[in-house]
């Protein structure tokens, strides 16, 4: 199996049925940084075969987080 890359990943829990343990979502293959019990929302690093297997998981929502890249501070304003 090739080495694939990691990326941060917000997994928001919710939906019918009680919501997965972080254990669980860390069988998936999932590794979990943080769990915002507030909002319901365990951020971590997963790689698309693991998102892939997060999403099939009952009552989560699995959302990659984007990449935003800035401009240099002398860049001309747009």
């Amino acid at each position: 199996m090739e080495n694939q890359r990691k990326r941060r990943v917000h997994v928001t829990l919710g939906g019918p049925g009680p919501a997965p343990t972080t254990e669980e979502l860390a069988a998936a293959g999932f590794d979990v940084d943080e769990r915002l019990d507030a909002i319901g929302i365990v951020t971590g690093w997963a790689d698309e075969e693991t998102v892939e297997r997060l999403r099939s998981i009952d009552g989560v929502t699995v959302e990659p987080e984007s990449d935003v890249q800035l401009p240099p501070p002398d860049a001309p304003v747009q």
